[in-house]
Order: C-alpha cells, then sequence, then structure tokens
C-alpha cells in the first residue's frame, strides 16, 4: 500500500470517528488535512484499543489496521502496536497507519518521544481510573492530549517556540472538553472517573452521584467551574494562533471554535450530561467553519 492509500484509510477513519475536528480540516491546505487525517488515525487506533474490544474489531474489519493484535488483550495489543511502531523506525512496516504515520513524523521531523509519551499515556488508561488532583490528571492528559497539539504544530509550522505551550493547552481545553461531554459513557462503559476526586469532594459529589446520575445544584456548580476552566484555557491557546504559518491558522481556529461550541451546547441542556450528550448539528459545524 503506498502512501496515499495509506493516508485514505486514514481519512476513512478520521470521518467515521472525529466529525467535529474532520470538518474543520476542511480550511487546511491539502498536505496539512493529509496530515491530520494520519495523526487522528495514529492516536484513535489505540485509543480504541484502550476503550473497547468491539471499537479494536470494527477497525480491525472495516478498515485492515492493527491487525497484528487480533485475539490480543487490550494491554497485549498495545505493546504489540508499540513494538511495530519502533519497527517502522527501521523501515519495516506493513500497517497503512503506521506506515503514513512514520512518513509524516520523518517528514515534518516531529519529535519521536511524543509518540512515545502517547502510548503511554493509552497504557496508563488500563490501570488509572481515577485522579486525586488537577495536577495527577495533567499529567495524564500532557500525553493522552498536549502531544496532538504539539504534534500538528510541527505539521502546520511555527513561527516561534513559543507556539508550543499555546498548542499544549488547546490540547488540555479539547481533552477536558470531552470528559465533560463523555462523563455518563466513560464512567458506565469504562468504569472512569476522569475529573479529580478533590475537586468533586470540594462541590459535595462523590462517584456514587456520577454513577446514580444526579444532576442537582451541586453538580451544576462543578459543571460550571470545570467549563469555566475548559474556556480560559481556550482562551489562552488562542492567543498562540497567531504563532502559527498562516496556512493552518484557521483550520485550527475552528477547530478550537468546535470544540469549544460542546461546551455552549452543555450548558444549554442545563449541564445535564446525563440526560443527553452533548452534541453539536451539521448546521452548527458549518456555521462555526465559514461563519
Amino acid at each position: 500500500m503506498n502512501y496515499s492509500e495509506a493516508v485514505e484509510v486514514c481519512r476513512r477513519i478520521h470521518h467515521e470517528y472525529g466529525t467535529s475536528y474532520y470538518w474543520a480540516t476542511r480550511l487546511f491546505p491539502r498536505e496539512i488535512r493529509e496530515a491530520t487525517h494520519v495523526l487522528y488515525a495514529f492516536f484513535r487506533v489505540p485509543d480504541e484499543m484502550v476503550d473497547t474490544v468491539t471499537g479494536a474489531k470494527h477497525l480491525r474489519d472495516q478498515y485492515q489496521v492493527a491487525q497484528m493484535t487480533e485475539g490480543l488483550s487490550s494491554l497485549e495489543s498495545l505493546r504489540v502496536w508499540q513494538a511495530a511502531w519502533q519497527e517502522s523506525g527501521k523501515g519495516t512496516v506493513h500497517d497503512p497507519v503506521l506506515s503514513a504515520a512514520r512518513e509524516l513524523f520523518q517528514r515534518y521531523h516531529i519529535p519521536e518521544h511524543y509518540a512515545t509519551d502517547f502510548l503511554q499515556a493509552m497504557q496508563q488508561d488500563l490501570t488509572c481510573s481515577r485522579y486525586g488532583t488537577y495536577e495527577d490528571l495533567t499529567r495524564y492528559m500532557y500525553g493522552s492530549a498536549a502531544v496532538v497539539g504539539l504534534m500538528m504544530t510541527y505539521v502546520i509550522g511555527f513561527t516561534s517556540p513559543e507556539a508550543l505551550p499555546y498548542a499544549e493547552k488547546l490540547g488540555y481545553a479539547m481533552q477536558l472538553t470531552n470528559f465533560l461531554r463523555d462523563i455518563r459513557e466513560d464512567f458506565e462503559e469504562r468504569g472512569r472517573i476522569y475529573l479529580p476526586q478533590d475537586e468533586l469532594k470540594q462541590f459535595g459529589l462523590s462517584d456514587d452521584d456520577i454513577e446514580n446520575h444526579i444532576a442537582d445544584e451541586r453538580f451544576m456548580a462543578w459543571m460550571q467551574f470545570q467549563i469555566a476552566r475548559a474556556d480560559a484555557l481556550y482562551e489562552e491557546a488562542n492567543q498562540g494562533i497567531a504563532l502559527l504559518h498562516p496556512r493552518g491558522r484557521r483550520g485550527v481556529r475552528a477547530g478550537s471554535d468546535l470544540y469549544r461550541l460542546i461546551l455552549r451546547k452543555i450548558e444549554q441542556q442545563g449541564y445535564d450530561i446525563y440526560r443527553q450528550r452533548a452534541r453539536t448539528s451539521m448546521f452548527e459545524k458549518i456555521k462555526a467553519i465559514f461563519l
């Protein structure tokens, strides 16, 4: 499979799983858009290994990726995937996602340790289901989200290394948005509560309240606190967009705006993320991107 064919596999994965940011990539020139599809697939495949057995099977069956992980546990799959990634650096690669990602890392001189940090965070998901403090959570989010922003910064190009901390902030903001949107799903399907335990207690909440879908005044106040933190991160991150190459600025801003819109949807439904998942309509996506 050549690079163009591998990119198409990555694009299809991105289209199925990452609709919000997929549409924002339309504002990128073709080269960056294709690179974004590749990075998304590079992140998504191991994420599915960690989250669901059926999700990983779907990727194998539908896209013929990660075939080497068939029949393995989540932890074994991650280890085999990481070993295959390391081998790809020696020119030995048979997986379309790993093949495209390796070419991307070489083309844009993306630091290798970003991939290592990400895969280590995925392994942490298998052993850690609670975080005591926001500082604890931030250490996890660096590998699971901040490095995503950092890799994209290398792809887009930047005028100053000062752009990198802003990219980290955008990764944190988007990850927190995901955590808030997916509180119910993460607990019921994976037994995880990502938001800090000490902050739950600060607002008089507990794991039992999450399990029982309690969305009272305490929960609303806690959600408002978390949303304010995410909004502040978006504001700070957006200040760094001017440090990116002009060809990528609109796409990054659109991605930021689209993800931030999820916070507004949570507010509109009275913070009750148990009743329904906060989703943006296609019209809202188009409006945020093009208007």
